[in-house]
């Protein structure tokens, strides 16, 4: 490929996608690499690598573009650091799927639907999700494999794994509607017998599980732990799971973790009759994917140490940090931020990290593969503020552990700390918002502020959610020494709906700040 061509096809996916909220699409193309060490790379299907060569570009010490179909945005924290024993900084990588890709063939998926029918489905909800899993299913192209699963105590397979076409399509549809109620929840058995069914298509499909419950797990599985590690078994064998919770009763927690530890989303859905525009939507993106099987090394030079990995699953062998980033459609963001230590002890040009990130390429038929090269320079002085993309990254994973903790403090009575610990956020939103907006690039600027704004719309909704309950009424004295006095007046519940509303919102927000 030539260079001139793809600063061409970098330069038109960043145009395409500037206006998603949470796109954080670099200007210029992809620039050019004077030094070996530093920058960004085009990576052929030999495997040999041609550096780009726009001589009228220098390459940023702290900054990459790279890739086409998807796109990845590397940049460091801190472009400059001062010398010293500590050297904090972040690295924080955006891979974007352009926009205006298209698969020449739509890509073979495997979907598996899976529903709780325990007895609090009754009525609409039932109704609606049988609905909502015909609507997914009709998503689906003749080619397409499907797999449906309801569970109670026990699971039933509805739908065996089959092939979507014009002689199967209606039995499909038939059986689901034929779904009926039954007794207690068992979520992980019903996973585990999607997982078992979607094992039968082993040809290169996109797989994707969508499980929906409106309760707790009372059967099988019954802890975070251990849902995780179910999760991420499902992720190793390259199926997302995208979790519904649906009402207020659910387990928001254990349906989070699921969508976490899989690459999948997690949606609260207070109103059964939107299962629909859900499912339908996990379908045609699905569809529409343009990338799959993404993973991201993090490869850290000599000295560099891992602090932390922010809200991402990671595997993590000697220096090298893997990041499984999942399935792409078109215009899907998907970032990862780690926090790092450097060497930082003289002055002068700091290698970091070298970034490969490798998937399908579900628009060319080929693998893709695209990387890149991260630095910072150690300073006396003027060492640089957080980069203000890097920024907006931080304060999701910020904002979304203090929606995690203000849930917590609310579900223990606490109600007035939880209303603090977002008030407190919000605060320190505000002000990390006016320092992030007035540094930041021009080309970013509309980014950055639609990411605070959003976040900032976030933890109001949750001060409204979370309402002072009203004041118990005091006891009344016992009428005589030998009467029996009034029992203590309990503390009132702060489970109200409007309560659980509050927590689950909260909570599908969090988990998708982090994506």
């Amino acid at each position: 490929m030539k260079s001139s061509r793809v600063a061409v096809l970098a330069f038109a996916g960043m145009l395409l996608t500037s206006l998603s909220v949470y796109s954080f699409t670099p200007p210029g193309g992809l620039p050019s690499s004077p030094e070996p060490t530093i920058g960004a790379e085009a990576i052929e299907d030999d495997g040999t690598t041609e550096k780009t060569t726009d001589p009228t570009n220098q390459v940023e010490l702290a900054h990459f573009t790279a890739g086409s179909t998807v796109m990845i945005d590397g940049r460091m924290g801190h472009p400059k650091i001062l010398k010293n024993q500590r050297g904090e900084t972040f690295l924080m990588l955006e891979a974007r799927a352009n926009g205006g890709d298209r698969a020449k063939a739509a890509p073979q998926v495997n979907l598996s639907i899976v529903i709780d029918r325990s007895g609090s489905m009754k009525g609409t909800r039932l109704r609606n999700a049988i609905n909502a899993a015909i609507g997914a299913v009709e998503r689906l192209h003749d080619g397409d494999m499907v797999s449906v699963v309801t569970f109670d105590t026990r699971t039933e397979v509805v739908v065996p794994a089959v092939v979507i076409g014009p002689s199967t399509r209606s039995s499909v549809v038939s059986s689901i509607s034929g779904i009926t109620l039954g007794g207690d929840t068992c979520i992980s058995c019903g996973i585990e017998t999607a997982m078992a069914e979607m094992n039968r298509a082993s040809d290169g499909r996109i797989s994707r599980m969508i499980v929906l419950s409106d309760g707790d797990a009372n059967h099988g599985l019954k802890d975070v732990p251990g849902f995780r590690s179910l999760a991420q078994r499902a992720r190793d064998r390259a199926i997302g799971i995208s979790t519904v919770g649906v009402d207020v009763d659910y387990n928001e927690k254990i349906l989070s973790a699921i969508a976490v530890e899989s690459n999948g989303r997690h949606y609260f859905v207070e109103n059964d009759a939107a299962l629909a525009r859900v499912f339908e939507g996990e379908a045609e993106a699905l569809t529409q994917a343009v990338a799959s099987g993404a993973e991201v090394d993090i490869d850290l030079a000599p000295g560099v140490e891992l602090d932390r990995v922010f809200d991402r699953s990671f595997r993590r062998s000697g220096s090298r940090i893997t990041v499984p980033l999942g399935t792409f459609s078109g215009g899907d963001v998907k970032t990862v931020l780690v926090k790092l230590r450097v060497p930082a002890g003289s002055n002068g040009e700091l290698p970091v990290a070298t970034v490969d990130m490798r998937y399908k390429d579900l628009v060319k038929n080929e693998d893709g593969r695209c990387s890149g090269k991260l630095g910072v320079e150690v300073v006396d002085e003027n060492a640089s503020d957080l980069d203000a993309v890097v920024a907006g990254r931080m304060n999701r994973s910020e904002t979304a552990s203090a929606l995690e903790e203000a849930n917590r403090l609310f579900e223990q009575g606490k109600v007035a700390e939880a209303r603090r610990r977002i008030e407190s956020r919000e605060q320190a939103l505000r002000d990390s918002a006016a320092k992030a907006k007035t540094s930041a690039p021009a080309a970013r600027a509309a980014d950055v502020a639609s990411d605070f704004d959003r976040q900032l719309a976030v933890v109001q909704q949750a001060q409204s959610g979370f309402a002072e309950p009203p004041i118990a009424a005091a006891p009344q004295p016992a009428a005589g020494p030998f009467a029996t006095p009034p029992p203590t007046a309990a503390p009132q519940p702060t489970e109200t709906r409007q309560g659980r509303k509050a927590v689950r919102s909260n909570q599908e927000a969090a988990t998708n700040m982090g994506f």
